[in-house]
Order: structure tokens, then C-alpha cells, then sequence
């Protein structure tokens, strides 16, 4: 017990730049395998492990055309007011179920709507009428599919004369269709491989400053005589091939 609340108190008093680059040398071993070790397991969850993720992208406006009711002011807030409404609206469970039957049909394997939501990603840029909606999917083709059919579906279940919504009823205007990806959208595989080998440095310091911290041992005679407050008059070799040397 007393030799750890010595070593905590030299830690509390503070290790030099010269202390701190000595101990990394003398573990400089330890750190570039446990670095290496961790930066070969990112690599592994990478690029075997992982499943690539293509990313599908379509968009569609929101168009309020000024009549005579309504001025282009209004239009424009009605407009702006709409697009938080379809954001809402696109990923009910009413268009994710219609969207996962026409897709999968009696598929089992079919994801529930909550999974598909997961999936798709929704923006749309300040000051545009433009909202863009991005699929993600193991499959590049299942990824065109599904935007492709929530776009649709959408407009079809907000015009429905009879089931309809009022307030997006032939106000939504597809711009383009999707495009089949050709690269996957992730992992990103310089970047996992990069915080693979960021992690495994600071693990690697970590296991040796912690290793450092149980170190009991005075590791030179300046800090025997710093903490003792002793003068050091001569030191043994620590080593039996050191003594040998010395006789």
C-alpha cells in the first residue's frame, strides 16, 4: 500500500518531457504491436466483416401555385410550411408499409417500417423548395428501388381523391429519379483505418503509462535521491549480465 501511494505521488508531482519520451522508448516495443493489433482488427471489421452500404438518392418539390385567393407571398409560406408537413408525411408508417409490400410483398425477410425509416435520410437545402431522399442498402439495386417507390407512393397516397391529403394534394412534383449507385457509401475505409491506428496508439500509451503507474521500482538514482531525499554514493548493476561486466 505504501509503495502505491508513493507512486501516486510521484505521478501527482509530475513527470518530465524527458521521463515521459524514456518511458515510451524503453516500451516502444509493446506500443507498436498493440497498435499494430488494433490497427489489424479495423482492418478485418473493414473490409471483411462489415457489409458495404450504397446510398440511393431521389428529390421532389413542393409546388403552391398563386391563384387568385392566395398571393405569392402566401404561396411561398404555404410552400415552406408543406415541406415540414412532407417530411413528417414520407416517413409515416402509412407510405413506409405501402412502399415495404410493393417492394418485398411476402417476402419474410422484409424489414418492418421502422427499419426501412432507418434507412432513409431526409434534407433539403435553406431557401429551396427541393427535398432530397436518401435509401441506403446492402444492394445498390434494392437501393435505386426503394427510393424510387417511397417517392411515388408518397404522391399517389397524398392525390388519392377519396383517402387523400388535402394539404400535399397536387402539391408534390417528382425532379428526378434515382440513380443506381455504382461505389458503396460506406464504411469509409481510409477513415476506419485510420481511427483503427489512432485507437490503437492511445490504447498501446495507455497500457504502458497504467503499467508505469504500478511500476514500484525507482528507475534511476536521481529519483531515488529525489523522493528519499538521499545522496546516492554508488549503484549496482541491475542485471546479472550487467554484473558480470563489472567483475
Amino acid at each position: 500500500m505504501d509503495d502505491m501511494n508513493q507512486q501516486a505521488e510521484r505521478i501527482e508531482e509530475g513527470i518530465s518531457l524527458a521521463e515521459l519520451l524514456r518511458i515510451v522508448w524503453n516500451n516502444i516495443i509493446l506500443i507498436m504491436l498493440v497498435t499494430i493489433w488494433v490497427t489489424v482488427i479495423g482492418v478485418i471489421y473493414t473490409f471483411v466483416i462489415v457489409s458495404p452500404k450504397y446510398t440511393a438518392e431521389t428529390a421532389i418539390m413542393v409546388q403552391v401555385e398563386p391563384d387568385s385567393q392566395t398571393s405569392e407571398q402566401s404561396a411561398i409560406s404555404i410552400a415552406n410550411a408543406l415541406m415540414t408537413t412532407y417530411k413528417e408525411f414520407v416517413v409515416s408508417d402509412l407510405v413506409l408499409d405501402s412502399v415495404i409490400e410493393d417492394v418485398y410483398g411476402a417476402d419474410p425477410a422484409a424489414p418492418d417500417a421502422k427499419a426501412l425509416e432507418n434507412s432513409i435520410s431526409i434534407s433539403s437545402p435553406t431557401g429551396a423548395y427541393m427535398i432530397y431522399i436518401e435509401v441506403e442498402n446492402t444492394s445498390p439495386a434494392m437501393a435505386k428501388i426503394i427510393a424510387d417507390e417511397i417517392v411515388e407512393n408518397s404522391i399517389q397516397i397524398a392525390d388519392d381523391t377519396e383517402n387523400g391529403f388535402l394539404f400535399l394534394q397536387d402539391k408534390l412534383k417528382l425532379v428526378y429519379q434515382a440513380k443506381q449507385p455504382e461505389s458503396p457509401s460506406s464504411p469509409n475505409k481510409v477513415l476506419n483505418v485510420a481511427i483503427s491506428l489512432i485507437l490503437g496508439g492511445i490504447l498501446s500509451l495507455g497500457i504502458v503509462f497504467v503499467k508505469e503507474l504500478f511500476n514500484n521500482k525507482f528507475q534511476s538514482k536521481e529519483e531515488l535521491e529525489r523522493f528519499l531525499s538521499l545522496r546516492v554514493i554508488a549503484t549496482v548493476p541491475g542485471t546479472v549480465k550487467e554484473r558480470k561486466l563489472v567483475e
